[in-house]
């Protein structure tokens, strides 16, 4: 699904990519995203001389839960990417020039790692439903969304009673 044939590549030059992955889709394990549906991935990939780089665009939605009161929130994901492919590096250097290596006498060339690694970094750690979302009680667990809970408005916090009785006078 998002392998290139790199013979095939070598004679047209240039191809499309336009796939649909779906949310349950294996690369997705163990990152932490959670997608609300497949993502699209539109990708042009032509040969650079030796080198192969891949130009397109990463669409779908993530699913997070309210940074205060949990709540299922959905992020729209969007990403324009361009990944470069340089053939005759090890991984060491393909990460310190900021490039993917690129299989020596491989037949394919696998995307799926650099689309996966696009993902996890686009998609936001944290989300908020509503910038007026009001979270949940820090006492009780209420969502103060929904009603106002029952706890007292202020708990005594009985170490700092000595300075209160003394500002009081």
């Amino acid at each position: 699904m998002l392998e290139v044939d790199l013979g095939l590549l070598r004679r047209d030059q240039r191809l499309p990519i336009d796939v649909e992955v779906p949310a349950e889709h294996a690369m997705w394990q163990s990152t932490g995203v959670s997608l609300d549906g497949p993502l699209g991935v539109r990708l042009t990939v032509e040969q650079a001389g030796a080198d192969v780089v891949v130009r397109g665009t990463l669409a779908g939605r993530a699913r997070l839960g309210c940074r205060r009161c949990l709540q299922t929130v959905q992020v729209p994901v969007r990403e324009e990417v361009t990944f470069l492919y340089r053939s005759g590096v090890d991984a060491v250097e393909a990460e310190r020039e900021e490039v993917y290596p690129l299989p020596s006498r491989a037949r394919t060339l696998d995307l799926t790692g650099a689309i996966r690694e696009h993902v996890v970094l686009v998609v936001p750690q944290y989300a908020i439903c509503d910038e007026a979302c009001l979270g949940l009680c820090s006492r009780c667990g209420s969502d103060l969304n929904l009603a106002p809970c029952a706890c007292a408005d202020e708990v005594m916090d009985t170490r700092w009673a000595a300075l209160r009785r003394h500002s009081a006078d």
